[in-house]
C-alpha cells in the first residue's frame, strides 16, 4: 500500500481549496445506507461549503435516513442479494449517464461491484472508495474465508483512484494486509449536538453514583454481552456502577435479560439521544471490531468520557488526550475498568474530552480535509 499524498501535497490541496471557486459534483453510492454509512453522507452534502455538490445514491428503504435533501436517488433494495445488487447496478449506470460527475465516492463493500464496473468500462473519471470498516475486520483473516475477502476488498480498492479511511485504525488494517490504492485518513466527523439536550436524564442518589451508557444495536458486533456479564462482576465490588442502554436488537435478535442496576430506555431519535450521552457520567462501547463508531463521536461532543474496547481501532487516542481508554475487549479486562471508575475523575476528564471533539472530529475540519482531496483528484476544477 503506498500513499501518494504527502505533507506537501495535502498542503497543495488546501491552497487549492482556498483558491478554488469552480464548482464541482460528487456521485456517492451507498449499497446500504444503515449506520455510520448513511450519517457520513450528511457528511458529504456539507461539502456545498466548499462549492461541491454531493449527489447520493442509495436504497428507497434509507429514505428517512439522511433526511429530506432533493440531491438523493434511489434504487429498490430488499436485501443483500442479487436481484437488489443487479438493481444497485442499473441505477448507478442511469445516474452516471444523467449527471456526469466529476467524481465518483464509492462507499462499502458492495459498492466496489459498481467501482469494477466503471473501470471495466474505460471510464477514468476520478473516483474515492471508503470502506467504512474494512470487511476482514470481521472474521479470522487466517481463515480461507478472511483469505478471499482480503483479496476481492485489498485488490478492487486499489482501481479508486484514493483510498479514504475513516481512523488510522482502518487504515493499519490496510497497511497490514498490504491493500492496493493511495490510502489517507480522514477521520470521521459528527455534526454539533443539539443545543437544548437535557444533562439529568438520570436519578441520582448521592454524588459517587456512575451512570455508565452503551448506545447501539444488539448484537455480537456490538459486544453488549461483554458489557452486560462485565457489569455485574463489576457492581459486585462498586455499587455506585448503573447501566444504561439505549437501541434495541434487530433483524430477529434477543433482548438480553437485565440484572440490577441495568436499565433499557430503546431506541432515542436522534433529536433525544445528545440527553443521555450528556447525563451520563461516561460511555461504554465494547465493539467486537468497528470502523470509527460513531458513538465515540457522538459522545465525546456531549463532553462525555470514553471507554473503547481495541476492537474500534482508536489506537491509544482516548488514554493520549486524556479523554478516556482503550481496553482490549477481554470482559476480565472490562470488569477492572468498571470497578475502578469513579465520578469525580470521569467530571474531571469532561472538558478536556470536549476539546479533544472539537480539534479532531469536528465537521468543518471534515469538510476541509475532503474538499482539499476531492479538489486534488480534479486538480481544481473540472475534468
Amino acid at each position: 500500500m503506498k500513499n501518494q499524498f504527502n505533507d506537501r501535497e495535502l498542503s497543495e490541496s488546501t491552497a487549492i481549496v482556498a483558491r478554488s471557486t469552480q464548482p464541482l459534483s460528487v456521485l456517492s453510492l451507498c449499497e446500504t445506507a444503515n449506520g455510520g454509512v448513511g450519517r457520513y453522507q450528511e457528511n458529504l452534502i456539507a461539502l456545498s461549503a466548499f462549492g461541491i455538490s454531493t449527489f447520493v445514491l442509495l436504497p428507497e428503504s434509507d429514505r428517512d435516513i439522511i433526511g429530506d435533501n432533493c440531491n438523493l436517488f434511489f434504487y429498490s433494495r430488499s436485501g443483500r442479494n442479487i436481484p437488489s445488487l443487479i438493481r444497485f447496478v442499473f441505477a448507478f449506470l442511469k445516474q452516471r449517464g444523467s449527471l456526469r460527475p466529476d467524481v465518483y465516492f464509492f462507499n462499502s463493500t458492495f459498492s466496489l461491484i459498481p467501482l469494477f464496473i466503471l473501470r471495466l468500462m474505460r471510464d477514468r473519471t476520478p473516483a474515492i472508495y471508503c470502506a467504512h470498516c474494512w470487511a476482514v475486520a470481521a472474521v479470522n483473516p487466517a481463515s480461507w474465508r478472511g483469505r478471499i475477502i482480503r483479496r476481492v476488498e485489498g485488490r478492487l480498492s486499489g482501481l479508486a483512484d484514493l483510498v479514504v479511511n475513516v481512523s488510522e485504525g482502518e487504515a493499519a488494517i490496510a497497511r497490514r494486509f498490504s491493500y492496493r490504492g493511495d490510502h489517507v485518513v480522514v477521520a470521521q466527523a459528527v455534526h454539533p449536538p443539539v443545543s437544548d439536550a437535557r444533562k439529568n436524564l438520570f436519578v441520582r442518589q448521592n454524588k459517587t453514583d456512575v451512570h455508565l451508557l452503551f448506545v447501539g444495536r444488539f448484537d455480537r458486533q456490538k459486544g453488549l454481552d461483554i458489557l452486560l456479564s462485565a457489569f455485574v462482576r463489576a457492581r459486585a465490588s462498586n455499587k455506585n456502577l448503573h447501566l444504561h442502554l439505549v437501541g434495541g436488537a434487530v433483524r430477529g435478535g434477543d433482548i438480553p435479560e437485565l440484572t440490577d442496576g441495568v436499565v433499557n430506555h430503546g431506541w432515542a431519535t436522534r433529536h433525544e439521544v445528545d440527553g443521555f450521552y450528556r447525563s451520563a457520567d461516561a460511555v461504554i462501547v465494547p465493539s467486537r471490531w468497528e470502523g470509527m463508531p460513531l458513538v465515540v463521536l457522538e459522545a465525546m461532543r456531549n463532553g462525555t468520557p470514553v471507554f473503547a474496547s481495541t476492537g474500534c481501532g482508536m489506537g491509544d487516542f482516548l488514554s493520549r488526550h486524556g479523554c478516556g481508554l482503550e481496553f482490549d475487549g477481554s470482559r476480565e479486562t472490562l470488569v477492572n475498568v468498571l470497578a475502578g471508575l469513579n465520578a469525580a475523575d470521569l467530571a474531571e476528564m469532561r472538558s478536556r474530552t470536549f476539546e479533544t471533539f472539537e480539534q479532531h472530529f469536528s465537521l468543518g475540519r471534515f469538510t476541509k480535509e475532503m474538499a482539499g482531496y476531492i479538489r486534488h483528484l480534479t486538480k481544481g476544477g473540472k475534468k
